[in-house]
């Protein structure tokens, strides 16, 4: 799309041509433009999902997402604007999905369940963005930077319309599960989860509360990191370190790839600690959290100031990869503190937490100019920082239990 490509002319003569000639600052403003959207519709989609199911929200987003998806590369033809803005719409739909899924989750996982639940949700993400990276760099160079667009589009249309016809809201209206399935679901919710009479939302006790603060906190703090990586790792491959677009594309699928892995891994042994009662639920979010994000930010400072490729690599695939840990902290946290309002306290943590998505990518922009290690340093130096802070705060205030608002009956603020 902005790379050079090689034209062989009539007369045996090479030039080198792109389809589009914009500078580092305004590809990290289309980097971050579908960040301005997400965070518009993360608190409402959230509202949203509470009161007509995530089911359906879930869905919408995924709808659009795709819709719009599929006319990017006609857009893009007019100019940055046009892609700045089209970009701004597919945020605007996925905001919808994220903090939808919630609600999903919240009736369909058992609580001795929600540490995988919650990493195999991410999961799927990270299988996304690793097959998106992968796939890119050979419909690109294959078919044409267009069919990036086009294939995915077209494939999350198909299954926004499968979704529609076979999923439900809860598993009491589901007609496609076994009695026993619907019971074991049903019973494990008991005295902990959601209600069937509506609950007046308690706006001031959700955001005075520290426990919700602390995971904003650390959601913020992953998300500047991940969107700096999923954002910066192309160009850094392409442009410091050297490699082609094929290999580029291959590394910056393969931390992805690790996060899956270790995903399944971290869930299935959170729960198996909660289930052995090894550990308090307070306790194993906070391990499984900080944990994640010490090792994230050292792998991060060792990748900033080694000169060797294949330790950088190693580095940023671990650093990536070790965040699969932090699903069993910040991001199942929200079930355990207030399941009953878990779509919209997560859509006010995703609200925060997509301004690191609207502020890194320009920020980064501005700084690699050049672009050379040096100021990639600075960029990944930033972002350990941040996991630092993420992880002392998150230590200090989160907790496992759920809170006296999330408790309260309807008649009470």
């Amino acid at each position: 799309m902005t790379e050079n490509r090689t034209i062989q002319n009539e007369d045996g003569s090479i030039t080198y041509e792109k389809d589009f000639d914009w500078n580092s600052q305004e590809k990290g403003f289309a980097l971050g433009a579908f960040f301005y959207g997400y965070i518009a519709t993360h608190f409402i989609g959230g509202v949203l999902a509470t009161k007509y199911g995530g089911h359906l929200i879930f869905n919408f987003g995924i709808f659009g997402t795709a819709l719009f998806t599929m006319i990017t590369p006609f857009m893009a033809q007019f100019g940055i604007e046009y892609l700045i803005a089209i970009r701004v719409v597919v945020g605007i739909f996925s905001g919808f999905s994220y903090t939808s899924a919630n609600d999903i989750l919240s009736r369909w996982v058992p609580p001795s369940e929600r540490s995988r639940s919650a990493g195999y949700t991410l999961a799927g993400v990270n299988v996304g963005t690793f097959t998106a990276n992968l796939a890119s760099g050979y419909l690109s160079v294959s078919l044409g930077w267009e069919w990036i667009f086009y294939t995915f589009g077209i494939t999350a249309l198909i299954w926004s319309i499968i979704w529609f016809l076979i999923v439900h809201r809860s598993p009491e209206t589901d007609p496609w599960m076994t009695a026993a399935e619907r019971k074991f679901i049903v019973d494990s919710h008991e005295g902990n989860s959601i209600q069937k009479t509506a609950m007046k939302t308690p706006w001031k006790a959700i955001f005075t509360s520290l426990p919700l603060w602390a995971i904003i906190v650390a959601h913020t703090s992953y998300m500047w990191g991940y969107t700096t990586l999923i954002t910066q790792l192309p160009s850094y491959l392409d442009e410091v370190l050297h490699f082609n677009l094929q290999n580029s594309a291959l590394l910056s699928s393969l931390p992805y790839m690790v996060y899956t892995v270790l995903v399944f891994i971290a869930g299935f042994l959170a729960d198996w600690i909660f289930k052995r009662k090894f550990l308090s639920v307070t306790q194993i979010r906070k391990y499984f959290n900080n944990i994640s994000f010490l090792c994230q930010m050292t792998f991060l400072l060792v990748a900033a100031f080694s000169s060797d490729k294949t330790i950088i690599i190693v580095c940023i695939v671990l650093s990536v990869g070790l965040g699969a840990f932090s699903s069993c902290g910040y991001t199942a946290n929200v079930l355990d503190i207030a399941p009953q309002f878990s779509s919209l306290i997560f859509g006010i943590s995703c609200t925060i937490a997509t301004l690191p998505g609207m502020v890194s990518p320009p920020l980064s922009g501005y700084i690699a100019t050049t672009p050379n290690a040096s100021e990639y340093r600075i960029i990944f130096l930033i972002a350990c920082g941040i996991y630092l802070f993420g992880a002392i705060f998150y230590g200090i205030f989160a907790s496992g239990e759920i809170q006296y608002w999330a408790l309260m009956d309807s008649t009470k603020e």
